[in-house]
């Protein structure tokens, strides 16, 4: 099955606010079902299922004041695991109005996406450029253009080195928008939506212009296929061993790495299959200990390390590729990727896997 959203969006920007009407439709399946939801009234059909309200926003609590990237602004569907393409007509009286995918006969459309963004601001205008038949946009700060233009510089390259390595780039458009003005990396915001941190001045990207293609890589990993692990582990390892290859710098994730070892000798929590509960208290970054860096990111970066190193890297990229291609718009998790890795190498990494996610122990 697959569903498509067609919705119209009128932004009452005085008033901060959005007036959505729109319809979810079903193709090759059950009719869709979307998750209540009391910002809307719903009127259900055989295939369909149309939808009205009015959605109030405001800004991202980490993002600049007079930016809005509004992401939550249609119904979700009740089961989340299906491909989704979305089609938007869009009127808004701001300077800057932008979406997730490309702009044609006053339709922002873009397929097989988790998430769908409108971005939107008086405050910050934005540059253009393009690589191939991809659309590329960088907001920034209005003294700032010079750092726009070098990110979309920077872009263009990392894309090319990602269609090299993977055959194609899932989304039709890849918009920045300026994020946190303190240290945090980056987000993707949305299918095709991605925060570089920044400060209005800044010459360069705060920490290094590696962060572009790391939240490039997320756009496979996370967006255009999901990831099922509560952690979201998998897609963070996955996307670290895609980034990797993009760049010739033998230092990349090397902090992470340190992180995670110093840790191990410490002998804190560094396994990764926890309760959930526990899971979201180590996130909080309880005594000082950077969890996120240390195990999220060290440790799984380190995990398909290994297994790239051990098998190689040519049947490596290819287990991904696969992925790429039978799960496009839907979620995996540990058990698809090790079948993945599997038919690729004629390796069974399942014991070893589940060891190294359970335990505390070091496993380098």
């Amino acid at each position: 099955m697959r569903l498509l959203y067609d919705i119209s969006v009128e932004d009452d920007a005085q008033e901060g606010r959005l007036r959505i009407s729109g319809a979810c439709r079903a193709t090759g399946g059950e009719g869709p079902v979307l998750a209540a939801d009391e910002r809307f009234v719903f009127t259900e059909g055989r295939d369909r299922c149309a939808f009205q309200g009015m959605v109030p926003y405001g800004k991202l609590d980490f993002m600049p004041e007079g930016l809005f990237v509004v992401r939550d602004f249609y119904p979700a569907l009740a089961r989340q695991d299906v491909p989704c393409d979305v089609q938007v007509r869009l009127s808004s009286p701001r300077a800057t109005v932008l979406a997730t995918g490309r702009l044609r006969e006053g339709v922002f459309r873009e397929d097989t996406v988790d998430s769908f963004a409108l971005v939107l601001s008086d405050a910050f205008p934005y540059l253009t450029d393009r690589f191939e038949e991809i659309d590329l946009f960088c907001l920034h700060y209005p003294q700032n253009s010079a750092l726009a233009r070098a990110v979309l510089g920077h872009a263009k390259e990392d894309l090319a080195a990602c269609v090299r390595l993977l055959g194609f780039f899932p989304y039709q458009s890849l918009t920045f928008v300026p994020g946190s003005d303190v240290w945090h990396g980056g987000a993707p915001l949305a299918s095709g939506v991605l925060a570089l941190h920044q400060r209005p001045d800044d010459a360069v990207l705060m920490g290094n212009n590696w962060i572009i293609a790391h939240e490039i890589c997320h756009e496979y990993w996370g967006e255009y296929v999901r990831d099922r692990e509560m952690t979201g582990w998998l897609s963070i390892g996955l996307g670290l061993a895609t980034d990797a290859e993009l760049t010739p710098d033998p230092a990349l994730h090397q902090e992470d790495l340190r992180m995670y070892l110093e840790a191990c000798e410490k002998g804190l929590r560094t396994a990764i299959d926890v309760p959930e509960a526990e899971f979201r208290r180590l996130m909080e970054y309880p005594d000082g200990y950077d969890y996120n860096s240390a195990v999220i990111h060290g440790k799984s970066g380190l995990i398909m390390d290994k297994i790239k190193q051990d098998i190689g890297k040519d049947a490596f990229f290819s287990a991904l590729k696969a992925l790429l291609g039978q799960f496009a718009g839907r979620s995996i998790d540990r058990t698809d990727f090790l079948a993945a890795i599997q038919r690729a190498s004629g390796r069974d990494y399942t014991s070893q896997l589940n060891h190294w996610l359970a335990t505390d122990r070091c496993i380098l």
